[in-house]
């Protein structure tokens, strides 16, 4: 908020005052409702900075449109302009650096109702999550993405950013920075945001006014707030008072009829467009999702009878996570056996799982592998160090991955790659030749493996296995591939009983 006339203790008593932007205690008490009561004031922002304006009119804006507190949601990375959540008494997320809008993506994808806003400094939004900021804007998803923009990393030491000025000084510029800045709003209009404007700080109404028009834009919305940091971007370029540098902004904004009709050249050094850039409602993100579900639905409903559901027994309980390991190269399936893996562990055992996968830098030839985590509870992380059953179908993968099988887990390995085995006890099936030979495809080869795993382990069971191969399936090789599966099993019970894992 800016400074307010008067003993600021009175307000509630004396209506009649006002603040430097002219409002009036009632408005200041209505908007003082979305501050966090238990935070201390003052922030911790320089004295002086844009942000408090900025945070004040955002406010406003909200208080305006009548917003409920727990339907509105703010996200942010870090950055000066991140700690803004910290004082808002909304729904908040502070996340990495850069990663505002993917949080504030799954948000809205997860609950569509909430008015999302991401706010950002200028480093947090073009530098590290510039990528984000132009695959939102191409998306067209339903954010309100608040851009400050000071020309410089204020929070981390004045380092310049992708919109420093050239010829501007840094602290990792100090003879002038010589890289053509970002123009962010005409970054994300080219990216495909359907409302964009520019304002400044001193220009207090006017954030309020852009802020509460991208809320009601269907769309992802950005308004870009020229805003001033005297600390660390000032102070190296003669504009070290916070006075001086917002009246510097002041000056330089042109009104955008204004702009448009005059040249370049006519125009003050440094000077900046600002005003509605760009308003060009299409649907958004949601929107078009939504459709794409309910078609999906429609499409399945005209297909006919859905299938059965699959009757599998209750699987025994899992008092520990158990860590599978799907090893060998690129185009020999694992990665989908991994997958396949996990689905018949969560949706048909009714267990948790997760899925993890690496693979080389060829697409096919490089060592592949997919890891599974699967338990009776939540997984919270889903890697492992050391696996209880693991599958290696190259010998690459079998001296790269067996050492990290733990004591008594199950190895099976593939016995037509895999010649030299680093560990006792290892099961070894030809799986690819029995695909190649006796099903009559080489590529289910993977599906082979899984058929002989269900057999090998008690970790997923046989039917969930095999129903989650049938939902893998592409239309017209169910037959296929429930031949690989069989054969799969047929091979590993065929073992001896002194290979097969005790």
């Amino acid at each position: 908020m800016g400074p307010v006339t008067g003993n600021p203790k009175q307000h509630d008593d004396a209506p009649g005052l006002t603040d430097a932007l002219g409002n009036t205690a009632d408005v200041l008490a209505s908007t003082r409702q979305y501050l966090r009561p238990f935070k201390k004031l003052p922030t911790v922002w320089c004295p002086g900075c844009g942000l408090g304006i900025i945070q004040g009119a955002i406010v406003r804006a909200v208080d305006e449109l009548g917003l409920e507190k727990d339907n509105v949601m703010f996200v942010a990375g870090i950055g000066c302009t991140g700690r803004m959540p910290t004082y808002l008494d909304f729904n908040t997320l502070h996340v990495t650096h850069g990663r505002a809008i993917p949080a504030a993506t799954g948000i809205k994808l997860a609950n569509p109702e909430l008015t999302v806003f991401v706010v950002m400094g200028d480093g947090d939004a073009t530098a590290i999550g510039g990528n984000h900021l132009i695959h939102a804007a191409r998306r067209n998803i339903d954010l309100n993405a608040i851009v400050v923009n000071n020309y410089i990393y204020g929070m981390t030491g004045g380092q310049y950013s992708p919109t420093t000025p050239v010829g501007s000084k840094a602290s990792t510029a100090p003879y002038g920075g010589i890289e053509p800045p970002f123009d962010v709003s005409r970054l994300v209009t080219a990216a495909g945001a359907s409302y964009v404007a520019r304002t400044t700080a001193y220009h207090a109404t006017k954030i309020t006014q852009y802020v509460k028009e991208a809320v009601q834009n269907p769309g992802f919305s950005v308004v870009e707030v020229m805003s001033n940091c005297h600390t660390t971007y000032g102070r190296r370029n003669k504009l070290r008072n916070p006075i001086d540098l917002i009246r510097w902004l002041k000056d330089h904004a042109v009104e955008k009829k204004k702009w448009d009709s005059t040249e370049p050249a006519e125009r003050p050094e440094g000077a900046f467009c600002v005003g509605v850039l760009h308003s060009e409602p299409r649907p958004d993100y949601v929107t078009l999702y939504n459709q794409i579900i309910e078609r999906a639905r429609n499409a399945e409903a005209e297909t006919g009878t859905p299938p059965a559901p699959v009757e599998v027994p209750k699987p025994a309980p899992m008092a520990e996570p158990v860590a599978v390991r799907l090893s060998g190269s690129g185009g020999q399936g694992l990665i989908l056996a991994g997958v396949i893996y996990g689905r018949a562990a969560s949706v048909y055992d009714g267990r948790f799982a997760a899925q993890t996968q690496s693979y080389g830098p060829e697409a096919r030839g490089g060592a592949s592998k997919s890891d599974v985590i699967v338990h009776d509870r939540p997984i919270v992380y889903p890697e492992a160090d050391e696996f209880d059953l693991m599958l290696c179908m190259t010998q690459e993968a079998c001296n790269r991955y067996a050492p990290h099988l733990k004591p008594g887990g199950t190895l099976l390995v593939d016995s037509l790659y895999v010649t030299e085995c680093p560990t006792e006890g290892a099961c070894a099936l030809p799986l690819t030749e029995i695909a190649r030979n006796v099903v009559g495809r080489q590529v289910t080869a993977n599906v082979v493996a899984l058929g002989a795993l269900s057999v090998l382990s008690p970790v997923v069971s046989e039917a969930a296995l095999r129903a989650a191969v049938l939902d893998a399936a592409p239309k017209g090789t169910a037959e296929l591939n429930t031949s690989a599966f069989n054969e799969g099993i047929k091979a590993a019970r065929g073992l001896e009983s002194g290979r097969r894992p005790r």
